[in-house]
């Protein structure tokens, strides 16, 4: 039996991404005293989304490091508002450790299933992350 969760693994990774990219700072909610503004969080949120898909890129997807570190610098100049930038960089990208250690397993335990997964996925966040670079460019 076929598991219908397979298409959805490279949909969600490219929605995750188009989501990171296109977040806006620009939310109207109340928040109590002593919390960061709406945009701060929105940016801070951003942020922790970005690294978590640049975490995937290189761990996953073996995207080259350099194109990675380009990546964070558009996201940082995208993100102005966020509070603490390399806080929130180091705290996406140990949220992305779950999606890591599950592809490192599934390449052991179902090689096949592995391939088929990164084979849309990586592609699709590859292009992703070209797309947003050389936009900033």
């Amino acid at each position: 039996m076929k598991k219908p969760m397979r298409k959805t693994s490279s949909n969600l990774i490219a929605g995750l991404f188009l989501a990171a990219c296109s977040l806006s700072a620009s939310a109207q909610t109340a928040v109590p005293p002593g919390h960061p503004p709406p945009k701060q969080l929105m940016a801070a949120e951003g942020v922790m989304t970005s690294a978590n898909i640049a975490r995937g890129a290189a761990d996953v997807c073996h995207i080259d490091a350099a194109k990675i570190a380009r990546f964070k610098d558009v996201v940082r100049t995208s993100y102005p508002d966020a509070p603490d930038f390399e806080g929130e960089w180091k705290l996406g990208l140990a949220q992305a450790q779950p999606t890591v250690d599950r592809f490192a397993k599934l390449k052991t335990s179902n090689p096949a299933e592995y391939q088929k997964e990164i084979g849309e996925a990586c592609p699709a966040l590859n292009r992703g992350i070209d797309e947003v670079t050389t936009q900033q460019q």
